[in-house]
């Protein structure tokens, strides 16, 4: 008899282990689209007024992909690849599309976890010139692990 309790207790817990598991995933994937739509709608403002300054090539509509699964899932960290036809400097980049993103986060009152970052922030710039283009990466300090994946870039010494 005892037997059977102990089966009704494991198979209960597996239940509810594999309910819960869904359940934050579908909620990670949630963060993830609606930090993304906003990183989107930052970067596409920003291009608004540096697009010739950055030498960019296309009006299409700017989408990004997810950078920091490595990092841990909720990582709230997108790159862009934005064709190019020249080549500026990264460190005018950085700064001009970081300007650019803490006007937009200040016009749509955005909050970062962070104390000493602003909530939309510009991770790493590099370009691709075998074809031509512009790797933007884009942070969106909204969660502790956000802000630590940038203390943790700090520590590797990359310049954010």
């Amino acid at each position: 008899m005892w037997i059977l309790w102990v089966l009704i207790v494991i198979i209960s817990v597996i239940i509810a282990v594999t309910i819960y598991r869904r359940y934050g995933r579908r909620l990670t994937e949630r963060q993830i689209i609606a930090s993304q739509q906003i990183v989107n709608k930052g970067l596409t403002y920003a291009l608004g007024d540096l697009g010739d300054a950055l030498y960019l090539n296309s009006d299409k509509y700017i989408s990004s992909t997810l950078v920091a699964n490595i990092w841990g899932h909720e990582v709230m960290a997108f790159e862009f690849v934005l064709p190019v036809s020249g080549v500026q400097e990264v460190v005018v980049v950085r700064q001009a599309v970081n300007n650019a993103l803490r006007e937009y986060a200040e016009k749509n009152n955005l909050q970062s976890a962070s104390e000493t970052d602003m909530a939309l922030l510009v991770t790493d710039v590099w370009y691709d010139t075998r074809i031509s283009e512009l790797h933007i990466d884009i942070a969106h300090i909204i969660n502790q692990e956000t802000a630590a994946y940038i203390r943790d870039l700090r520590k590797l010494n990359q310049p954010v």
